[in-house]
């Protein structure tokens, strides 16, 4: 039997950001609603950083009433971020227990703001479902290099790697 290496992983949160808080009820429907949920990760390698999104909507008879997006920001120490780095894949790879700890935070953030949000736009209160982050990423998430490219003329630089979980 193969032992895994163990390493451990030091990180900070940088920001919670709200992307969108959009109502598009006239009037908050009464019952039960569907609730759609979306996580996306990207990173920007050269600074190690890694941003996780969440998005929720909100739905009564397939007709959107409520959208929010939410964005954490994590900061990997140097030692940290090279550990993670796979020189056979050029390629820095979070282990999915780690990627659900980060998502987890993010729906934790998701909940307080939707709580906020909720009372200040003056609709019932909306209460995020509970959602198992493990059971939604299952694999590690990979990103590769990309170099750094100068911006040509009125480019505007790309921010590092997309990665979907």
């Amino acid at each position: 039997m193969q032992q895994q290496k163990q390493i451990q992983i030091q990180f900070r949160l940088m920001d919670v950001k709200q992307l969108q808080f959009v109502n598009l009820a006239n009037e908050w429907p009464e019952g039960e609603m569907q609730i759609n949920n979306q996580l996306q990760f990207n990173a920007e390698t050269d600074k190690r950083i890694v941003r996780c999104n969440a998005n929720f909507e909100y739905k009564k008879n397939d007709i959107t009433q409520l959208i929010l997006g939410v964005q954490t920001v994590f900061e990997f120490t140097r030692d940290s971020w090279s550990a993670l780095y796979q020189l056979d894949g050029d390629q820095w790879v979070l282990p999915a227990g780690l990627v659900q700890h980060m998502a987890d935070i993010t729906i934790g953030s998701a909940r307080g703001i939707m709580a906020v949000r909720s009372e200040e736009a003056g609709i019932p209160k909306q209460i995020l479902p509970l959602v198992n982050p493990g059971q939604m990423l299952r694999n590690n998430i990979a990103f590769k290099r990309v170099p750094q490219q100068q911006p040509a003329g009125n480019a505007i630089p790309l921010d590092g790697t997309l990665g979907n979980a």
